[in-house]
């Protein structure tokens, strides 16, 4: 009986320990998504959805847009683009025909800057230059630096963020193609927290008017708002209040850079810069919203980079149980891709 007992307990504690776990799991879950130091709000009817385009794949990404043409690329068919007729909704597939295409190709993407397109690989690296409509890439710009993002400020130039080996960390730049290729490494535009390269990583977009860029940290409440030569004008905080990225990390075997070791806390998921408006994805609910409401739509926070104000919010309803791929908001349309199509809605609510 005393050894039936002692079983009992053994279980019985075991039991707690393992209860004990359950709960701190599902708090650390509900922290994830929930922060109760901030209240949105939602004015009435702040989009209205214009078209679905059913694209087939999930993969795609947005190339760019040019005269009511929205371009999307797709890694799993690099060299071809997808071009939709936002009037007329005709879709078409086209290939980009590459001068001199011996090289190592790993990672291509295409970015528009009209009139003409730029075919892009930071892993060779290599940046081909082309005119829309003819759709012929020739070199502009190869061995100049390795980059992992890379978008286009004007015919001649490009920013990219890349790795500086020095320092060990991630960096933004300009590759400057006016007179003869220059690369230029900014330093402090990107501030580290932990390591310099996880706790850095972020969404790099640009807006045509002004010519501007914004990079939205992931992993903390923070945007940076800058010029075409990474002059920083703004630093800005989101409605979160995560101000340290939340991650844990440790150096890799080869010692050289880090390695996650666990699921981050994501503060901003995707993001879009138009005009004097920013736009960002968060899956962080705030106070008074439903628990359930990520399950039936993602969020959209919107704030007014110039006069450092948050503007207001808005829902993007689910069909099904999909997550946003990426977000372009350029003229008050939102570009949405979402699982296998590419949505669109009218802004309304655009007073900030």
């Amino acid at each position: 009986m005393k050894r039936i007992a002692g079983y009992k307990k053994i279980i019985g504690v075991v039991c707690l320990a393992i209860g004990s776990v359950v709960l701190l799991f599902l708090l650390s879950e509900k922290e994830v998504h929930r922060n109760n130091a901030f209240t949105r709000r939602f004015p009435p009817h702040p989009i209205l959805k214009k078209r679905d385009f059913e694209l087939g794949h999930n993969s795609y990404y947005i190339a760019g847009l040019d005269r009511g043409i929205l371009y999307l690329g797709n890694p799993t068919t690099p060299l071809y683009l997808l071009k939709i007729n936002l009037s007329s909704k005709d879709t078409a597939q086209f290939k980009i025909d590459i001068k001199e295409s011996n090289l190592p190709f790993r990672n291509i993407k295409f970015r528009l800057y009209p009139p003409y397109f730029f075919m892009l690989d930071g892993t060779v690296p290599c940046i081909f230059r082309g005119r829309i409509n003819e759709w012929i890439a020739r070199p502009w710009s190869l061995d100049s630096a390795f980059f992992d993002v890379a978008i286009p400020v004007d015919s001649q130039r490009l920013i990219i963020r890349s790795f500086d080996g020095n320092s060990h960390s991630t960096i933004l730049g300009i590759i400057d193609k006016d007179t003869s290729t220059s690369v230029s490494l900014k330093h402090g535009i990107l501030e580290k927290q932990i390591d310099g390269v996880f706790d850095v990583d972020g969404i790099l977009t640009y807006s045509t008017e002004p010519n501007l860029l914004s990079y939205v940290y992931y992993y903390r409440n923070e945007y940076i708002i800058m010029d075409s030569d990474l002059t920083v004008l703004k630093r800005q905080q989101t409605l979160d209040t995560v101000h340290k990225a939340h991650l844990q990390v440790a150096p890799s075997k080869q010692g050289a850079v880090t390695e996650m070791q666990a699921p981050p806390l994501i503060v901003n998921n995707n993001s879009s810069l138009d005009g004097e408006l920013i736009y960002t994805n968060s899956n962080r609910l705030g106070k008074y919203e439903d628990d359930n409401m990520l399950d039936q739509a993602s969020i959209i926070d919107v704030y007014n980079w110039k006069n450092d104000i948050y503007g207001y919010s808005f829902y993007l309803y689910k069909e099904r149980s999909e997550n946003i791929n990426e977000i372009k908001v350029s003229n008050n349309t939102l570009y949405v891709l979402v699982g296998n199509r590419l949505s669109t809605y009218e802004i309304r609510n655009s007073d900030n």
